[in-house]
């Protein structure tokens, strides 16, 4: 009987179910961490076992368990489970319990029917092993404990001499330190002080300062007749004008102008956006299946060549970068020839979105 206890309780370490043959089956149950607030104590979780009498068909487990451990074949496991069974419940229908060390205790009621008490250390599991109750009481209980302890403070023993008479003619220690301290030199405060004037000044200079150099203009010095033909060459002034802008700022000028020619073709072509091809329209494709940042950098070259109406999307996960949606095919082809006519782009192809 001790042999069967030791099978049972090694096949519960990996398994959560073992059935004795016409006994019953024993079945692991896992509770978790729970607070006892009689005891003020944290309980860690542990798996606890139950018995169910109605699972008496063998599932070949424990019978197997005895095959391996003793080394012996299937139908002598079978009668050795069999045997230990027999003793168990005779001891059960002699005594009307039966002690399973570490497991629990089985008996057997008035009626006939079995009960089992778990063991209350919960089942042997290693990965619960080493977790034990945490002592934690209630703040209120706590602090309660706090207040009821007497408050004691002790006080240094001094020896003799040290404290002297209020009455002593001479000063105390203390009083002598606060008059050194008394004597000591007091640094001066110092104070850093600005007129006001001096700062209205300075602003002025400032802004001055600003102004000068946001209205100030070149100053041409007089010249004399002599000179003037040497310092037109070096300015690029043409002698029959002497009041003619210099060829300097008209560079500035042109760069300036560029500049803004520049910006609004930039938003020119930001402005002519093109028009996505629905489905079932026919399209001029330019490029297809392209890097997302070369599909982006071919768009703006297309636009830059004269086809600003070119877009770019996704198509069957693929970029496109195509010109136009058309009803038909004919109307597409008519598009795409004038395009290359005109020089905008060097070769293309007919698309139908499906």
């Amino acid at each position: 009987m001790m042999e069967l206890r030791r099978h049972i309780e090694i096949l519960l370490l990996e398994n959560d179910c073992v059935i004795v043959p016409n006994l019953g089956g024993f079945m692991a149950h896992h509770v978790e961490a729970r607070y006892d607030k009689t005891d003020g104590m944290l309980i860690p979780p542990l798996r606890t076992l139950g018995f169910n009498p109605q699972l008496q068909m063998s599932d070949h487990l424990l019978t197997q368990s005895y095959a391996d451990a003793y080394d012996i074949s299937y139908p002598e496991a079978v009668k050795r489970v069999e045997h230990e069974v027999g003793m168990l419940k005779h001891q059960l229908e002699k005594e009307g319990y039966v002690s399973l060390p570490d497991l629990g205790i089985l008996s057997i009621n008035s009626e006939g029917r079995y009960e089992f008490e778990p063991c209350e250390s919960g089942l042997l599991t290693p990965s619960l092993y080493g977790f034990g109750a945490i002592e934690m009481p209630y703040l209120s209980e706590m602090r309660h404990r706090v207040s009821s302890r007497p408050c004691t403070i002790e006080m240094p023993t001094l020896p003799m001499g040290i404290l002297e008479p209020a009455s002593s003619s001479k000063p105390s220690k203390l009083a002598t330190i606060m008059s050194h301290i008394d004597e000591l030199p007091r640094e001066e405060e110092k104070t850093i002080s600005i007129k006001v004037s001096l700062l209205r000044n300075l602003a002025v200079t400032a802004v001055a300062a600003v102004a000068l150099l946001l209205f100030a203009r070149p100053v041409v010095p007089e010249q004399s007749e002599s000179q003037a033909p040497e310092t037109a060459s070096v300015l690029n002034i043409p002698s029959s004008s002497p009041a003619s802008t210099p060829s300097t700022t008209i560079s500035m000028s042109d760069n300036i102008l560029s500049s803004l020619e520049s910006v609004s073709e930039q938003i020119t072509l930001s402005q002519e956006e093109g028009v996505v091809p629905s489905s079932g329209s026919f399209t001029i494709v330019l490029a297809y299946s392209l890097p997302l940042e070369n599909a982006k950098a071919f768009l703006n070259d297309v636009k830059r060549q004269g086809a600003r109406k070119a877009v770019l999307f996704t198509y069957k996960s693929e970029n496109v970068i195509s010109y136009g949606s058309y009803a038909s095919n004919s109307e597409a082809y008519a598009a795409m020839q004038e395009l290359i006519a005109s020089g905008s782009i060097g070769s293309a192809w007919i698309m139908q979105v499906k």
